[in-house]
């Protein structure tokens, strides 16, 4: 028992010799940038406070998830983030995964999120292997099914609250179109649902491809 304590009391005496030896020295230049990042904060220091709901999921910077499971919202139109989460908070759209966030969110706070991930630059596009000749079949058919309500380019049109669809994850576009041509969620208009009803299931692929390659984008 007495060599245990006399062990225990050597190694306090060691450690106190270490700590008093780093007081007098300082920290080196990489010490101190490892407990700078260990306590710098983890959200953006201009997110509006109410963002940390959305950011759990989209991240900070609003980039989503590159698999497409979580959308990213980074350069999105600001009147169509407003729309969806006004549409959210008075139950309107069903969303279950957003539902309990975009309730508890007053119309001050839904203006400065959408303002806020409006103007987020852009994060780049996932590398897309799309050959040139789909590319060129989805900007075709994307110019025949989709531009008069999306834009030319996939940039959005705020007056027909058309969500800006360039650079979006391609495994996030595919889940929706079946989403909505299978009515599965029920926030899609019926413009969309005919579009869809009338266009062949292998003319999907290529439309997303080439918009998830980012190749057209224009800014909102």
């Amino acid at each position: 028992m007495r060599l245990l304590v006399i062990t225990a009391a050597a190694l306090l005496l060691v450690v106190l010799a270490v700590k008093i030896s780093l007081a007098a020295r300082g920290l080196t230049a990489a010490e101190a940038a490892e407990i700078a990042a260990v306590l710098a904060p983890t959200g953006a220091p201009d997110a509006p406070p109410a963002y940390a709901h959305c950011a759990s999921c989209h991240l900070h910077d609003g980039s989503g998830r590159p698999d497409g499971s979580i959308p990213r919202l980074n350069g999105q139109r600001r009147t169509v983030i407003e729309n969806k989460l006004f549409r959210l908070r008075s139950g309107m759209t069903r969303l279950p995964v957003m539902d309990p966030f975009a309730r508890t969110l007053d119309p001050h706070e839904i203006i400065e999120i959408a303002n806020y991930l409006s103007e987020l630059p852009d994060t780049p596009s996932v590398p897309s292997n799309a050959t040139d000749e789909e590319r060129a079949t989805g900007a075709s058919l994307y110019a025949e099914h989709c531009a008069s309500c999306h834009g030319a380019h996939g940039e959005g049109n705020d007056g027909l609250l058309a969500s800006r669809l360039c650079g979006q994850y391609a495994g996030y576009l595919d889940r929706r179109l079946q989403e909505v041509a299978t009515k599965a969620r029920g926030d899609a208009d019926a413009v969309m649902q005919g579009v869809l009803e009338g266009l062949p299931v292998d003319d999907l692929e290529p439309v997303v491809k080439w918009l998830a390659a980012g190749r057209g984008c224009v800014l909102p």
